[in-house]
């Protein structure tokens, strides 16, 4: 589709790449780990080119559980250091981005006290496959380890047994078979998607010598040069980087054939990712019975399982299914079926109704290539694989192979290390204590927010009721939205009314939007919370229509656009049925 509009920060960024054609470092792959590399390369002085064939933040990156935690499962695989680092960071997230990341209270259901102790020890030292279920020792074992590992800076309270009694009280629609509960804490993060795309603002900002596209694919050209192709207008500039990251997760591969074309060790096979589906269902009897708690349980053949309140919606997730192509993923009917099915297996008596459905998302994790029988025992560690250079270049091409989101700071961390070496460059400071986006002065008592909302009202003229919003949406930069919005006349969104129409297209023209799916996919929680519907869709669209001066059919177009991809990838039907009774009762 034609995207004849005024943009001119797209303009800009492009004007200021062609001019750059010799970066010190080209990131590809904009989900939450090249993101990170792209921060600790800026933050150390290199200058830095990120780019994404799609939207920042929109594989993986947006596919995840929504938690932020330590990993409690790869004990079992004796991943303790993964453990360790994942604990040190999801602290770290606690601290740095309280507007997103916050305790999360899981509730672990047990129904018998001796399951998978022998499983377990022939897992942990490599004698089997097989994932067994676990029992209370088993749990006991791992919780208390877990509790040691954040002994040092404890920031979370420890875990706690519960008998069958107390269980019942707290969980009365737990499967009649529980024995008893452990509660542990982790944490969970509200909005993924704008963490990663603060981390590249901030970086922009610290840095002026990098640069951060979207909808912009590499592919090589030889002789160490790469052809960077705008996906939405077509033009292209060429860059020579000194060193290239692929950052690019389940398409590493994929990536490592458009940077070459003749046999050389990019060719090599680094992943072998495993899809992951996830269903937000709107079930008023679900919500009550986890209340506040995250309910982690395993399913009929071990595999582990989730569901806790998010946006309103109850998330549940998730499968564990190898693909060979990332690319287009969906939650099929299968696996519907599983996860519901998982979770009768718990909550025998809450009916779940197909209609009750509202949005559900894939993703591929970018494992490691392994030949494990078994998807849950494939290491979720993370490793950076030198693959030389770039055909007819010097360029070394590092592959960032694996990760799990919580602790994307320590291997951008850990890649950039090896990159400033190689460019004679040093990191100057860390950022495990750097805040980050709306994070920073993040009132965290009622007496500083107080004081936060009374400073903006005074300054913005705003609600409190409305900063209280804003304040959860965007941390601290709620500041700049209520400025924007007290400039000019506001209105609330159809069907959606927390949002405004100034707030949205104040995203629109300052966060790297292109399309409509930015907007509602990962600048706004609008489609994953299901309070997307075909009023709000079209209002927005001319929110864009009048910031990009779109004609009618192109508004239309880019609705209808909108409209059947939410349809196709993330469950939303009733979007096309009720514009379709829209435009019936129209023309009637």
């Amino acid at each position: 589709m034609a995207h004849n509009s005024r943009h001119m920060e797209r303009d800009d960024i492009w004007g200021r790449l062609k001019q750059n054609t010799t970066p010190d470092v080209l990131v590809i792959g904009a989900g939450i780990n090249g993101i990170s590399v792209f921060r600790e390369l800026g933050l150390a002085g290199a200058n830095v080119i990120l780019v994404d064939a799609a939207d920042y933040c929109s594989g993986a990156s947006a596919a995840l559980s929504r938690m932020v935690h330590g990993g409690l499962r790869y004990l079992e695989n004796g991943e303790f250091r993964l453990v360790q680092e994942s604990l040190k960071e999801r602290n770290a997230l606690l601290a740095n981005a309280p507007h997103y990341v916050k305790p999360l209270p899981t509730s672990i259901p047990i129904s018998s006290y001796f399951d998978g102790i022998i499983g377990s020890t022939l897992r942990f030292f490599r004698l089997s496959q097989s994932q067994p279920r676990r029992g209370a020792l088993m749990i006991k074992a791992g919780l208390t380890f877990y509790d040691l590992f954040t002994r040092k800076n404890k920031v979370m309270p420890s875990h706690q047994f519960f008998g069958k009694k107390a269980t019942r009280q707290k969980f009365p629609q737990y499967r009649p078979q529980t024995l008893c509960s452990a509660t542990y804490y982790d944490a969970s993060v509200t909005q993924p998607e704008r963490l990663g795309f603060e981390i590249i603002e901030q970086t922009l900002a610290e840095n002026p010598a990098t640069l951060a596209l979207n909808y912009t694919r590499a592919t090589g050209k030889g002789n160490g040069e790469v052809i960077l192709n705008d996906e939405l207008s077509g033009q292209q500039a060429i860059v020579k980087p000194k060193t290239i990251i692929n950052a690019t997760g389940a398409w590493i591969d994929f990536t490592n054939d458009a940077l070459t074309d003749e046999a050389s060790s990019l060719k090599k096979r680094l992943i072998g990712g495993t899809k992951g589906s996830h269903l937000m269902i709107d079930n008023e009897e679900l919500r009550k019975a986890i209340g506040d708690h995250m309910v982690y349980f395993e399913n009929e053949e071990g595999r582990v399982c989730i569901l806790f309140t998010y946006q309103g919606l109850v998330l549940v997730g998730s499968t564990d299914i190898r693909v060979e192509n990332p690319t287009g993923m969906i939650c099929t009917q299968e696996e519907q079926d599983y996860i519901l099915k998982s979770l009768e297996g718990i909550f025998p008596n809450i009916k779940i109704t197909p209609e009750q459905i509202r949005f559900s998302f894939a993703g591929v994790r970018p494992l490691p290539h392994s030949n494990s029988a078994i998807n849950g025992q494939i290491s979720r560690d993370h490793s950076c694989v030198d693959l030389g250079p770039l055909a007819g270049g010097s360029a070394p091409v590092r592959c960032m192979v694996g990760g799990k989101w919580t602790t994307f700071r320590a291997f951008g961390e850990q890649v950039a290390d090896a990159v400033l070496a190689d460019l004679g460059m040093k990191r100057t400071h860390s950022t495990l204590e750097a805040r980050i986006g709306g994070g920073a002065a993040y009132p965290q008592t009622e007496a500083q927010r107080q004081r936060w909302y009374q400073a903006v009202m005074s300054e913005t003229g705003a609600s409190q009721q409305r900063l209280e919003t804003l304040l959860e949406r965007y941390g601290t930069k709620a500041r700049d939205v209520a400025l924007t919005c007290a400039n000019q006349p506001d209105q609330p969104l159809a069907d959606a009314e927390t949002y405004t129409h100034a707030e949205i297209a104040h995203l629109i023209n300052v966060e790297h939007v292109t399309s409509m799916l930015d907007l509602v996919l990962r600048r706004t929680p609008l489609a994953i919370s299901g309070t997307l519907t075909t009023n709000t869709l079209e209002d927005t669209s001319r929110i864009f229509a009048s910031q990009r001066g779109w004609d009618e059919n192109l508004r239309q177009d880019h609705a209808a656009e909108t409209r059947n991809y939410l349809s196709a990838y993330h469950g939303m039907k009733q979007l096309i049925e009720d514009h379709f009774e829209m435009e019936t009762s129209n023309v009637s």
